[in-house]
C-alpha cells in the first residue's frame, strides 16, 4: 500500500493544487490530509489503511464501482494496439463503435452524432458553441443567449461558468461570455410559488417564458437544465416541468440542452434522467458515469436535426471545434467496457431498486428529526436537508457547520457530501453496486452524524431516538 512519507507531505504542502480547495489549510496548519489510495466495489481505504464507504462515488462517478478489472483489461488491450488517434483527423474503432452505443440508448434518437469531449465541462461549452452555431446556420445570427437555472452547476471553462448558475464560482472570473440568463428552479421544499399550495402548479416553468418574452425569442439560443439539480441537492424536477420546457423550446425555436454529466449512466436509474422523465432534449451532455472514472471522456450527443446542419460536401460547414484529447482511445475503450457491466449487471435497475430502499430507510431513520426538513432524491443520487427547526424550516446558518458535518461523516467511515450551496443538505451518491448491508451502514452513519448536529445545535431532544442505530464498527474512532 502506498505511503506518505514526509518528502511528500512536504511536495503536498508546497506543489499540489487541489480543486475547489483552500491548500492553506494543510500549509498553515500542519493538519493531515486524507489520502485515498485503494478502492473496491464501494469501498476506499486510506494511507493509514482506514476503510470508507464511498458514498459520492468519487464525485458522481464511479457507478460501477472500484477494481473492474474488466475496464483495466480493456484500456490497456487498446493502449497496446495504438494509444492515440487524432480526433482531428481520423476515426478510430473505439470512437466509432461507442458512438454508435451512445446512439442507440440516447433519447435524441439512433441517428444522433456524437461529438466525443475529455470530461463534463468540455462537452457543455461544445453544447453551447454548437448551439450558438445551430442557431446562425439557421439565419437567426442574434441568437446568442442561454437560460439556465439559478444554483445550477454546469462547468467551470469560461462558457460553462458563464451560464452556471452558482453565484460564488462565477464572481472574480469575468468579464464572462455574455448572455447567460438565470431562471427560478423548481424547489419545491421552499418553493416561493407554490409554498401555500398542495402540488406545484408549474409557476417556475411559466418563469422562463415569462423570461423569453422579455429577453424576445429571437435572441435566445437555448436552454440548458439538469433532469436533477445536484447543486442544492438532488433537486428533482417536478412531473411535467421539462415536458413544458419542451414545449417552451418547440415553439420558440429554442435548443433544448439537457445536462446529465451527473444523471447519466444509472445514476437516476435510467440510462439518462431524461429517458427516466420521458423528455427528449435536442442535445445531451455527459461524463463522469461514461467510463465510471476509469479515464477522463465526455459526451455532447446531439440530435441528427441539428447535427445535420454542419455535415455536407462543403468544408465551410463543418463545426469548428476541436478538443486534442477529446475521445482518447482508450477512453472510449473504457466507456465500452463500463457500458457492458452497466447493461449484464442490470445495473439501471438495481440504481432504481437500491435507491429507493436508501430513501426508505433514511426517512425512517432520520425522516422526523427536528433537524431534518426534506430526504428526496432519485435512483442513487439522494440529499437530506438540514434545517434549525423542522416546523418553520428555519435554516441553519452556522459557520464551518458544512466542514465539521463532513468530518463526522468520515469518521465513522463515510465519504459523501456536505454542501450549502443553496441549503445545508448532506448528499449521498454511492457506487451503483452498493450492497445492503453497506446501504445499511450508510443509514446508521447518517443517523448518527445527524444525531451530532442536533446535539451541536441544542435541538435533539433527549427522548428523540427513533430505531436508534446499532454500533458502527470502523477503523476510524467516532466523536
Amino acid at each position: 500500500m502506498s505511503t506518505l512519507t514526509n518528502n511528500r507531505l512536504q511536495a503536498l504542502s508546497d506543489n499540489v493544487w487541489l480543486h475547489f480547495f483552500q491548500m492553506g489549510h494543510f500549509s498553515s496548519t500542519g493538519a493531515r490530509p486524507t489520502v485515498l489510495v485503494r478502492g473496491e466495489g464501494s469501498r476506499v481505504w486510506d494511507q493509514d489503511g482506514h476503510e470508507y464507504i464511498d458514498g459520492l462515488s468519487g464525485l458522481f462517478t464511479v457507478n460501477v464501482g472500484y477494481g473492474r478489472r474488466e475496464i483495466i483489461e480493456a484500456i490497456g488491450a487498446q493502449l497496446s494496439e495504438i494509444a492515440y488517434v487524432s480526433p482531428f483527423s481520423f476515426p478510430s474503432i473505439p470512437q466509432i463503435d461507442l458512438s454508435a452505443r451512445l446512439a442507440a440508448i440516447s433519447p435524441t434518437g439512433p441517428r444522433s452524432r456524437v461529438f466525443l469531449t475529455t470530461g463534463g465541462s468540455d462537452a457543455v461549452e461544445t453544447a453551447l458553441k454548437l448551439a450558438k452555431a445551430y442557431q446562425r446556420r439557421r439565419g437567426f445570427a442574434d441568437r446568442t443567449k442561454i437560460i439556465a437555472r439559478r444554483i445550477s452547476y454546469h462547468g467551470t471553462s469560461m462558457g460553462a461558468l458563464s451560464v452556471n448558475g452558482v453565484t460564488s464560482i462565477r464572481n472574480g472570473f469575468g468579464p464572462l461570455v455574455p448572455g447567460a440568463r438565470h431562471v427560478p428552479l423548481p424547489y419545491r421544499y421552499r418553493c416561493d410559488y407554490c409554498a401555500l399550495h398542495s402540488g406545484c402548479r408549474g409557476v417556475c416553468a411559466d418563469e422562463v417564458e415569462r423570461l423569453i418574452e422579455f429577453e424576445g425569442p429571437e435572441t435566445i439560443a437555448a436552454i440548458i437544465m439538469e433532469p436533477v439539480q445536484n447543486s442544492g441537492g438532488a433537486i428533482v424536477s417536478p412531473p411535467g416541468y421539462l415536458q413544458r420546457i419542451r414545449q417552451i423550446c418547440d415553439h420558440y425555436g429554442i435548443v433544448m440542452i439537457v445536462d446529465e454529466v451527473i444523471c447519466g449512466f444509472g445514476r437516476v436509474g435510467d440510462w439518462f434522467g431524461s429517458t427516466a422523465m420521458e423528455v427528449h432534449p435536442d442535445i445531451i451532455t455527459c461524463a463522469k458515469g461514461i467510463t465510471s472514472g476509469y479515464a477522463p471522456l465526455g459526451a455532447t450527443i446531439v440530435r441528427d436535426t441539428i447535427a445535420d446542419m454542419f455535415v455536407s460536401e462543403n468544408d465551410a460547414d463543418k463545426f469548428m471545434h476541436g478538443i486534442t484529447f477529446g475521445g482518447h482511445v482508450a477512453s472510449c475503450a473504457a466507456a465500452l467496457a463500463n457500458l457492458d457491466i452497466i447493461e449484464r449487471e442490470h445495473l439501471l435497475e438495481r440504481s432504481r431498486e437500491m435507491g429507493a430502499y436508501l430513501m426508505r430507510e433514511l426517512e425512517a431513520a432520520i425522516g422526523q428529526h427536528p433537524n431534518v426538513g426534506e430526504v428526496r432524491g432519485m435512483g442513487m443520487f439522494m440529499a437530506v436537508e438540514l434545517v434549525r427547526d423542522r416546523t418553520t424550516r428555519e435554516s441553519i446558518a452556522e459557520e464551518r457547520l458544512m466542514s465539521w458535518l463532513s468530518d463526522q461523516l468520515k469518521q465513522r467511515g463515510l465519504i459523501c457530501r456536505a454542501d450549502d450551496r443553496l441549503e445545508p443538505v448532506i448528499q449521498l451518491a454511492p457506487p451503483l453496486i452498493l450492497t445492503r448491508e453497506e446501504a445499511d451502514r450508510c443509514v446508521r452513519i447518517v443517523t448518527e452524524a445527524v444525531h451530532a448536529l442536533g446535539r451541536k445545535l441544542g435541538s435533539t431532544p433527549a427522548v428523540f431516538a427513533i430505531n436508534p442505530p446499532t454500533e458502527t464498527k470502523t477503523a476510524v474512532a467516532a466523536d
